[in-house]
């Protein structure tokens, strides 16, 4: 493990985190578009869960009066169910193809928040809690990034920025304390990562702080539109790059 990598880790994280905090979501994707270009897709994954699993119990105990549990649980129970199941059953896919998969799951994201955000607005209504659930809890278990899905079910179930983002913090701490076990009981994550981690947790206590001061001071929309133009490209890249 050189200097280089370390600090490339570090930058990653770093802008994870900060996307995270600013947004409610969004750390995997950008840790799960870089990461696996110097590690293992599976130690990538890892690595994204324990790092976003702390940032989420941060956020969620720090905004904890504010979250909706009510409103979370039609969500929150179908994911967590299907996320186990398809997080298990990934470790038999090939790194290459989860790759691949990741790479036009962040192209579809993109494409979505710029061309429908303003035109598809799901009720909050138990059966599109557990529609949506299920969706998110694949994406959740193949790519460690439901935080797209599940934003858009508890965004019109809440109520403000504050009720939004303490919800969806804790709706994703819970499902990343799960993955992250899963990711143990599979070897996904041994002794030998613990100096990553030590790392990466340096750099992402600096992302969280910054994402909660962009978050309280610039419009999440003008934010995010940046943030997921970034995405579609990573996107793009991840898909280039395995077709040449």
């Amino acid at each position: 493990m050189t200097a280089l990598t370390v600090l490339f880790v570090m930058a990653v994280i770093l802008a994870g985190a900060c996307v995270q905090s600013a947004l409610g979501f969004g750390t995997t994707m950008i840790t799960m578009g870089f990461l696996p270009l110097i590690m293992e897709y599976s130690k990538a994954m890892g690595l994204s869960i324990v790092m976003v699993s702390i940032s989420t119990v941060y956020i969620s105990v720090k905004y904890r009066d504010s979250i909706q549990w009510a409103v979370m649980l039609p969500v929150l129970i179908p994911t967590m169910i299907i996320c186990g199941i398809v997080n298990i059953l990934s470790a038999k896919v090939s790194s290459d193809m989860m790759y691949l998969l990741l790479g036009i799951m962040f192209v579809a994201v993109s494409v979505f928040f710029f061309a429908f955000s303003n035109r598809i607005h799901v009720k909050p209504t138990p059966k599109s809690g557990t529609v949506l659930g299920i969706i998110c809890g694949v994406c959740y278990g193949l790519f460690a990034s439901g935080g797209p899905t599940a934003a858009l079910y508890l965004l019109p179930a809440t109520n403000g920025k504050r009720e939004y983002l303490a919800t969806i913090q804790a709706f994703l701490c819970l499902n990343n304390i799960m993955i992250l076990a899963i990711s143990l009981i599979l070897g996904r994550l041994d002794m030998a990562d613990l100096p990553m981690v030590g790392a990466g947790t340096a750099a992402l206590l600096a992302g969280t702080l910054l994402g909660l001061v962009i978050h309280d001071r610039i419009p999440s929309a003008v934010f995010g539109k940046v943030i997921y133009a970034f995405v579609g490209m990573g996107g793009i890249w991840i898909i280039v790059s395995h077709l040449l």
